[in-house]
């Protein structure tokens, strides 16, 4: 046996009470002294268990055989506890002293107290597994039952979330700068196998007189910018142009916003004042 193969709880209890091995049990008591004497860790497990053995084994009650117990063990010895049946009649002298064989003092049976030393070694043995199984079990439910309520909780979060984002009642507001000027802005919405486009635009310059704003296709195969509608902004610089005549199957690499004279473009006049893409 190596220090890497341990005795198991059982061969230690054995060990440590030392009962008489059955045929072929010598050789694992002597691995197991072997091995104690390698591996301190051991050896230490099995001076607690020896001394827990001796503690019970003092602790338990003595308690007396019952009298057919004794009766067995008296015959089976070949001493006679009645009075034989052959007895001197009254007015018979008895026989001497001298012949009568002294009854040497009886003993407890070694059976009787090893029997005693194991059943308290196998309590104590299995109330250790038993509480150390039942430690396991409770600090398992423990931490599936954390995992499973911070679970819940992430799941419950994410929900609240979800239902805020998608919810019609909720107020969107774009943040900006408290002391800047706010920028012009666009956001364009395009099905290019519909060639439908949906713009919008915040924040816009007003125009001078006979100028528009036109917007831009910009073609992803290189071909010339597709006009998508001139757009004259409000008093707060709000515009839309909403579902211009657009050619359908058009991949977009580009939108841009520049400003024509009144009527439009079919070419765009630089600068392009607003691109995106």
């Amino acid at each position: 046996m190596t220090p890497q193969q341990h005795p198991d709880m059982d061969e230690l209890i054995l060990y440590c009470m030392g009962t008489p091995h059955a045929e072929g049990d010598a050789a694992a008591s002597e691995r197991v002294r072997q091995h104690l004497a390698e591996c301190t860790e051991c050896r230490a497990q099995a001076a607690r268990l020896c001394t827990d053995l001796a503690l019970v084994a003092m602790t338990a009650p003595q308690i007396a055989p019952p009298m057919h117990a004794k009766a067995r063990l008296m015959n089976a010895a070949g001493v006679d506890l009645h009075p034989s049946a052959t007895a001197a009649a009254p007015g018979k002298s008895l026989p001497s002293n001298n012949n009568v064989v002294p009854m040497k003092p009886r003993r407890h049976s070694p059976g009787l107290i090893w029997g005693g030393w194991v059943a308290a070694a196998a309590c104590l043995f299995y109330a250790v597994q038993l509480r150390e199984a039942n430690q396991g079990m409770r600090q398992q439910l423990q931490t599936e039952t954390a995992e499973i309520i911070q679970s819940n909780a992430s799941a419950a979060r994410a929900q609240e979330v979800m239902d805020v984002l998608s919810s019609p009642q909720a107020q969107r507001v774009t943040l900006i700068s408290a002391h800047a000027k706010p920028e012009p802005t666009g956001h364009a919405v395009y099905l290019k196998d519909r060639g439908a486009l949906i713009f919008t635009a915040s924040n816009l310059a007003p125009l001078p007189p006979n100028k528009t704003y036109e917007l831009w296709v910009i073609p992803a195969n290189g071909a010339a910018p597709i006009p998508a509608g001139t757009f004259q902004p409000d008093a707060r610089g709000m515009a839309s142009v909403l579902l211009p005549s657009l050619p359908p199957g058009v991949q977009a690499k580009a939108f841009g916003v520049t400003m024509e004279n009144s009527g439009g473009s079919t070419t765009p006049t630089m600068p392009i004042l607003l691109a995106g893409g």
